[in-house]
């Protein structure tokens, strides 16, 4: 009688569970993929659905913080960035982030899809173009202005760890760093999904200062 070594049977047991788990995670991964496509395929033949009644955000000139008349130059950066702005806010805008693109068209319909789509590509262009003009600022040393920008841009719905963090630094710019505590304790009592991350880097950034 031949002895198989314990050794080589627990391999075996091994290599057979390794095959077997292995073929179940693809005919999971595969399942995945198909109801993937199956929603992508149904989106793309979505009805188009009435969007009259879709919540548009709307925002006026005074959302735009601008320094004195004159101090800025005609072509400067920080005009530049004032005159996308004034422009982009006549245009329709709608925060669609929650949704990904099927989601969108299932909800929507396929022929809005391209008329979203820029709606809410307007709505980021706006918020990237306040973050662009708080920076602005912010270089130029015109601080109260940073803040008002930063401000502004979170009133308008942002919720960009850059933005937050940035408003920080320019309290710290300042030297007020109380008022970098106190914005840690006002995300820490919004309803901002992610402040926990927001909170968590405001507190590296006040722990630099100190």
């Amino acid at each position: 009688m031949i002895t198989v070594p314990v050794f080589i049977i627990i391999f075996i047991i091994f290599i057979a569970w390794t095959q077997y788990e292995m073929k179940k995670s693809s005919r999971e991964a595969q399942k995945v993929e198909d109801a993937f496509w199956a929603r992508e395929e149904a989106a793309n033949h979505a009805p188009k659905q009435d969007i009259s009644n879709l919540p548009l955000l709307s925002f006026d000139e005074t959302v735009i913080p601008k320094p004195p008349e004159g101090l800025i130059a005609d072509g400067d950066d920080i005009s530049s960035y004032i005159k996308e702005l004034t422009a982009l806010i006549r245009e329709p805008m709608v925060d669609l982030s929650e949704y990904t693109n099927t989601d969108l068209k299932l909800a929507y319909g396929i022929g809005n899809f391209k008329t979203l789509s820029d709606y809410d590509s307007n709505y980021s262009s706006f918020l990237l173009l306040m973050t662009n003009l708080a920076r602005a600022y912010e270089r130029r040393e015109m601080h109260e202005l940073a803040v008002e920008t930063y401000r502004s841009a979170l009133k308008c719905g942002s919720v960009k760890l850059n933005d937050y963090t940035g408003l920080a630094e320019v309290y710290l710019a300042m030297d007020e760093p109380s008022r970098v505590s106190e914005l840690i304790e006002e995300v820490e009592n919004s309803d901002n999904p992610r402040k926990d991350g927001v909170v968590e880097a405001l507190r590296r950034v006040l722990a630099k200062y100190q």
